[in-house]
């Protein structure tokens, strides 16, 4: 009951917060309690490990290589960098997570070691899933910026109005990814459940 109630305020402080450093760290160090609580099951441990890496990778990247105003170049730019950063770190969680049972398995076959164990947990694929809706809100905010500053392209004045205010994903952008974090928060933690830790199945389509 009391790991709940945890989970549940771990949740509500990432999509309330909208503070993407703090919840990062609260990922974290969800994922290294995770790691030691379950370090005798290879799956969750290769899970937990790639994801840590990225999310530190990310932190290291955007607390000290990321700015976000510029004397030296447009903002539309300095957008465009954040965005592309942030899609290509998800791109990175999300191939992570669709080949980490492959690598595991080949990992413990190198080894020696039996592998018929590894498989995709539930949890792991609804993860994998919840990152393309992350690089779907990357690349609309992307395509949203270079929209809106058209100027910076030399088209007409008329085509530039007409597209100046296209802000909604502008302004959703923050509080949408902040769901998203509280999201994937949750979904960390049910892969210390039965029903996460389940083997993913395909549905067949008939």
């Amino acid at each position: 009951m009391a790991k709940l109630i945890l989970i549940f305020l771990g949740v509500c402080y990432a999509i309330m917060s909208q503070n993407p450093l703090h919840v990062s760290v609260l990922i974290n160090i969800s994922l290294l309690l995770i790691i030691f609580m379950n370090r005798h099951n290879v799956n969750i441990v290769h899970v937990c490990a790639g994801l840590l890496v990225v999310y530190f990778i990310e932190m290291l990247i955007f607390e000290n290589l990321i700015v976000t105003k510029s004397a030296a170049i447009s903002q539309v730019w300095v957008n465009a960098i954040i965005y592309t950063a942030h899609f290509v770190l998800d791109l990175m969680l999300f191939l992570l997570l669709t080949y980490r049972a492959s690598f595991t398995r080949a990992r413990l076959r190198a080894q020696g070691k039996p592998h018929a164990h590894v498989f995709t947990y539930n949890s792991e694929f609804a993860l994998t899933s919840l990152f393309v809706v992350f690089m779907l809100v990357d690349l609309l905010a992307l395509g949203e910026n270079f929209i809106r500053h058209l100027d910076e392209f030399g088209l007409s004045a008329e085509t530039v109005q007409r597209f100046a205010n296209w802000t909604m994903v502008f302004y959703s952008y923050v509080p949408v990814k902040s769901v998203l974090l509280g999201i994937t928060f949750l979904l960390i933690w049910t892969m210390t459940t039965s029903i996460g830790q389940e083997k993913y199945h395909k549905v067949a389509v008939s």
